[in-house]
């Protein structure tokens, strides 16, 4: 097998018959400082396209400069809605020129050799995706500036967007009574940001005169185990019409216990997710679910960091998109 051979700045000036130093100075941005011709400095940038150069992030760190280089976070890589965020935020940060160093931790506890990534390449900001948590490991990183996409407030986070959880409950509540829902179980684990979609749920059902009850919390293992106990539960002495589950995963349990008791889907029983992951459209049946604007969290986390934005806390709206486990 043959092995790949990194380009070098050596490997640049050979092939344009100059110094070493020269090619160093025009990739360090220094050409024109220096006296080079604006004709010299294109042909080693060109050079340095052609053969697919990149400068190694400790040689830039040790410069001082930049590595363009972000750390990326993920509380739960068994999570799919992450799957989505990553995608998008791989996507965005290419047109901003930024390498993603991907790690992740166990139970959202993060071990040495979980943050080391971080460390080796140099990164000049991280990005958590995923709310709440223990962050104390981040006082190993003070000096470069910290992102959430999430919830959970915490001093040393520079910037953090999410989804608003009242506006998506709103959403939720007033389609199930458009269609003549009025009596919803709230299904998910214990969760703090489910806890926070709980809350959000409570009020929207309370305020518009729906009554709202929860499938009690245990520890599951994932989210779809809830959703199958929660469905299997006798739900009759609550009159129980519509689920709402917080994420799509916990849906589509609930739905495997509803149809396996012979309930009708959304005849008998409406079912809401919330994330609107990719199966949710093509599970049967279709799931409502409340679609996160993963672009635009992508596009905002890249834009702070690239300096375009200012710090702050932020939630975006949400779009309910309605299938057939509400609209028959």
């Amino acid at each position: 097998m043959e092995s790949f051979a990194k380009p070098t700045q050596k490997d640049i000036a050979k092939k344009l018959g100059v110094s070493v130093s020269l090619v160093s100075r025009v990739l360090s941005g220094q050409g024109e400082k220096v006296g080079i011709s604006q004709a010299r400095i294109k042909a080693v940038m060109d050079a340095a396209r052609e053969c697919d150069y990149v400068p190694l992030s400790a040689a830039l760190a040790l410069k001082g400069k930049k590595t363009r280089t972000l750390g990326v976070v993920v509380y739960d890589f068994h999570d799919p809605f992450f799957g989505k965020l990553i995608a998008e935020l791989q996507t965005y940060a290419h047109t901003r020129d930024y390498s993603l160093v991907l790690v992740g931790f166990v139970n959202r506890v993060p071990e040495a050799a979980d943050l080391a990534p971080l460390f080796k390449h140099f990164v000049d900001g991280i990005i958590i995706l995923g709310s709440f948590g223990d962050l104390n490991w981040l006082d190993k990183f003070r000096n470069i500036p910290i992102m959430r996409v999430g919830r959970g407030e915490d001093s040393r986070i520079s910037f953090s967007v999410g989804v608003d959880e009242s506006d998506a409950a709103r959403q939720i509540v007033e389609h199930l009574k458009g269609i003549g829902k009025r009596h919803f179980r709230y299904v998910a684990r214990d969760m703090s940001v489910h806890e926070l979609r709980w809350k959000a749920a409570e009020a929207a059902a309370k305020e518009a005169g729906c009554s709202m009850t929860r499938f009690e919390r245990k520890s599951f293992e994932n989210d779809f185990l809830a959703g199958v106990a929660a469905g299997a539960e006798d739900f009759s002495a609550d009159e129980v019409d519509a689920f709402i589950c917080s994420t799509d995963v916990a849906a589509m349990g609930v739905i495997k216990s509803l149809v396996a008791s012979g309930k009708k889907i959304p005849e008998d029983v409406a079912v809401v997710g919330f994330d609107d992951i990719a199966s949710a459209e093509y599970f049967i049946p279709s799931i409502t679910s409340v679609r996160q604007p993963v672009e635009l969290f992508a596009k905002r986390v890249i834009d702070f960091v690239s300096d375009k934005t200012k710090p702050g806390e932020f939630c975006e709206k949400a779009t309910l998109v309605v299938r057939e486990s509400t609209a028959g």
